[in-house]
């Protein structure tokens, strides 16, 4: 459990890091606004939780999630 453990919160980490590097470069948005725009997002939520399998997919992909979300104000209905 604990290696599964371990997986899970390096690949959320990483994840959160290149969603959030892209943020800053595409928004232009400083380092402290990118991370509280993707931590207080649905996206991140859905990351988090193991049983999305959100954390097994790629960065990109996460971010073009991320994205749509900014653009509907939710997730609901690309997700559920």
């Amino acid at each position: 459990m604990t290696s599964s453990k371990n997986t899970f919160d390096f690949l959320v980490e990483y994840i959160s890091t290149r969603v959030v590097e892209r943020i800053m470069k595409d928004r232009g948005t400083t380092l402290e606004e990118a991370l509280l725009l993707f931590h207080n997002s649905e996206t991140f939520d859905k990351l988090c939780e193991r049983a999305t399998d959100l954390y097994i997919e790629s960065p990109a992909y996460v971010y073009d999630l991320f994205c749509d979300e900014l653009r509907r104000g939710t997730l609901r209905g690309l997700t559920d």
